[in-house]
């Protein structure tokens, strides 16, 4: 009779050989999903600001909309600018101002394309708010980098 192959040991030597290899495949893996998950918190935060400066510019158009006489451009602004300043996530480095004319402040406009102050009935009332937004992944310490995304909300409704 012929004599038979010890599995055992050709197995107990594979597993030797093998020892450590999950360890190395998962050092090379770990900065992958670092960057993934940095990539998903990072595009929240994106859709989070979009809908603060969304809310923001209907929030002071709709306060531009109400009839009063003391109708002010910069009084319907700083509605959109008291909404958003505080809401905001950025790591953007920069002043934050109560007035929003900080660097990393959103820029509001009030525009009323009837041109009469206070707007008459029905004049629409246009507010845009603009925020550069900058990230986890594009923002560097020590480099000037410009924001990759400029978030924009328009809003516009008729003077009541």
């Amino acid at each position: 009779m012929g004599s038979t192959p010890n599995l055992g040991v050709a197995s107990s030597m594979k597993r030797t050989l093998q020892r450590g290899a999950q360890a190395v495949e998962f050092a090379l893996i770990l900065p992958f999903f670092v960057l993934i998950l940095l990539l998903i918190v990072d595009l929240g935060f994106l859709v989070y600001n979009k809908a603060v400066i969304t809310n923001a510019s209907r929030e002071a158009a709709r306060a531009g909309t109400l009839l009063t006489a003391t109708w002010s451009s910069t009084e319907v602004a700083s509605v959109a600018c008291n909404y958003a300043r505080n809401a905001l996530i950025s790591t953007r480095s920069g002043t934050r101002t109560s007035t929003c004319s900080g660097t990393a402040d959103p820029v509001v406009t009030v525009s009323n394309p009837g041109g009469r102050l206070p707007p008459a009935l029905g004049d629409p009332i246009t507010v845009t708010v603009t925020f550069p937004y900058q990230g986890f992944l594009t923002s560097f310490q020590g480099t000037t980098i410009e924001p990759a995304w400029s978030l924009k909300a328009v809003s516009t409704m008729n003077h009541e």
